[in-house]
């Protein structure tokens, strides 16, 4: 592939990366309103079973998912290197 070829495909491919990571910190923005929602508004006796799992699992996708954007950060920057050297 050219260069002419590849510089236009690695711009779309930045892009891209750019708007998953964009929706990703929204993800995890909202997950971690949610989970604050939860624990200052469900009170401790209602904290049960199912509810403390679906609470912890909150939590634990809300990590999940801001990782996933911190390590999508990664991927954009090897991207821009990669096209600012094509």
């Amino acid at each position: 592939m050219s260069q002419e070829q590849t510089q236009p495909k690695l711009d779309e491919a930045l892009e891209k990366t750019e708007q998953v990571q964009r929706d990703l910190e929204v993800a995890a923005a909202e997950l971690g309103l949610a989970h604050g929602a939860l624990q200052r508004h469900l009170p401790p006796r209602c904290r049960k079973g199912d509810v403390v799992w679906a609470i912890d699992q909150n939590a634990a996708l809300e990590r999940k998912v801001q990782q996933a954007a911190e390590e999508l950060e990664q991927v954009n920057e090897l991207l821009e290197e990669a096209r600012r050297a094509a």
